[in-house]
């Protein structure tokens, strides 16, 4: 039997926080039943998240030739921000890395992904203006797809595939800006039904089926989702699910179908249909190894674990609130040479490994600060450390942070196996950190300084901790 197209495995991420309330004047009532969004850390961005969507994912092999990236708010112009996700994740460097921009790159991902066998992320971080009508319907998330491998992919094969393009002025950018322009969403939405109708009816169509176990829709205009779910006898699944994260951008196909194929049972078949600038509809059959396709948490149990934000912090977080901080300079802008150099300490968090005693040594260097003996070859043995649990054994608390925080937890932590790390604590309050707490390496964005994003590793809580809502 011939290889199959398909979706061999996947994988979601959502951040740890969750925005109710965006009440301006909180002098008002709160509005009970509303949507909620997933809101990205300020230390997270589209890249972050797609390393950590990936990282859920199994080891780098059988990726396939090619990475792409899936965004609408990518943190450079011009550089391609897929290369960082390919450094972080320490991928052959003949594994291409490319870009896909636009709402609707994350249909465009995953037709590569299932046809031509591509390694994906979708990740994207959304921001409207305070107090904007859709700003609690609008999320951050990412999610991670590998192409299907073999003669029966383990989580889909794709049965037929169908496109619709038309041009509207729907949603869109000026380079430099921050926040979408919107159009009125009545207009946008009888387009959108049409071309979303009419890739779903085309590909069912191919794939020789009346209907299907499930219905999954993903559009830029809420108004033309309802009625698409609608239409096609969808369950409402999906829209509970987008109820409590937000409209996600260029990762909503892929969350929508993330959380979908967490229930889906084998043989079951779904139909995606992406209502974005046109329409892009998938045809999928559920594969026989689903449950084992899936190696990171589910989508509704990161949901469950996620942790309310206050919505002044949310402002800081977004720079939408200008507050004054500490009278500190700024943290120096990092150089391209010496992260050229250092690039396996700085995006893999590789240490190194004496030949003779067998300790690891963080930063990495020629000369073991254990026994003192000097490496036999001109490279030493690296180890990555960034999938290994690390155990507090120190905190300082830095009450003169130039992050948008009051304040944040430094800690010195032993890893597993061997090495020792000093790092910013993520996700979690300053004041709950405690020596003994077990903690793993998360890749986040450190600042930005003269245009020049510094990204390292963090250390988050293996487990979760509540957080506080601070207004």
């Amino acid at each position: 039997m011939p290889d199959q197209p398909g979706i061999d495995a996947y994988a979601a991420y959502l951040p740890a926080y969750v925005l109710a309330d965006n009440r301006l004047d909180a002098t008002t009532a709160p509005r009970s039943g509303g949507p909620t969004r997933s809101v990205a850390a300020y230390d997270e961005d589209s890249v972050t998240m797609a390393v950590e969507a990936l990282r859920h994912l199994a080891e780098p092999t059988g990726w396939g030739r090619q990475l792409l990236l899936a965004t609408t708010s990518a943190p450079y112009d011009a550089k391609t921000s897929a290369g960082i996700v390919h450094e972080a994740l320490g991928l052959d460097p003949g594994v291409s890395a490319v870009d896909l921009r636009g709402h609707r790159s994350g249909a465009a991902a995953l037709d590569l992904v299932t046809r031509a066998g591509a390694c994906a992320a979708l990740a994207d971080v959304r921001t409207t203006r305070p107090g904007a009508p859709d700003e609690l319907a609008q999320g951050d998330a990412a999610a991670a797809f590998i192409g299907g491998s073999g003669t029966s992919p383990r989580a889909a094969t794709l049965v037929a595939r169908a496109a619709h393009t038309t041009e509207v002025l729907e949603r869109w950018r000026l380079p430099g800006e921050q926040h979408d322009r919107v159009w009125d969403e009545r207009f946008t939405a009888e387009v959108l039904v049409e071309a979303g109708k009419a890739a779903a009816t085309r590909a069912l169509a191919d794939a020789g089926l009346s209907g299907v176990h499930h219905v999954v829709v993903s559009s830029s205009n809420a108004r033309a989702a309802a009625t698409l779910r609608r239409a096609l006898g969808g369950d409402g699944q999906d829209a509970m699910i987008e109820r409590a994260t937000g409209f996600t951008g260029a990762a909503h196909p892929g969350l929508l179908l993330a959380a979908c194929l967490d229930l889906a049972e084998p043989g079951q078949t779904v139909l995606l249909l992406s209502a974005t600038e046109g329409a892009d509809a998938f045809v999928f059959r559920v594969g026989d190894d689903i449950r084992t396709a899936r190696t990171g948490p589910t989508v509704r149990d990161q949901l469950a674990a996620q942790q309310q934000l206050g919505y002044g912090r949310f402002l800081r977080w977004r720079g939408l609130l200008d507050v004054q901080g500490p009278a500190r300079p700024a943290a120096p802008a990092p150089a391209a040479p010496p992260m050229n150099r250092r690039a396996g300490w700085k995006f893999r968090l590789e240490g190194s490994r004496c030949d003779a005693c067998g300790s690891v040594t963080t930063p990495p260097r020629r000369i073991c600060v254990s026994c003192g003996i000097p490496t036999s070859t001109d490279s030493p043995s690296k180890v990555s450390l960034r999938d290994r649990v690390a155990t507090v054994v120190s905190v300082t608390t830095d009450h003169l942070t130039t992050m948008p925080e009051a304040s944040v937890a430094i800690v010195i932590a032993d890893v597993e196996g061997g090495g020792r790390l000093s790092a910013y604590a993520a996700d979690v309050p300053a004041e709950d950190v405690a020596v003994g707490m077990e903690m793993t390496p998360t890749f986040r964005r450190l600042w930005t300084t003269d245009a020049i994003h510094n990204y390292f590793w963090k250390l988050r809580p293996t487990t979760a901790v509540l957080d506080k809502d601070t207004p």
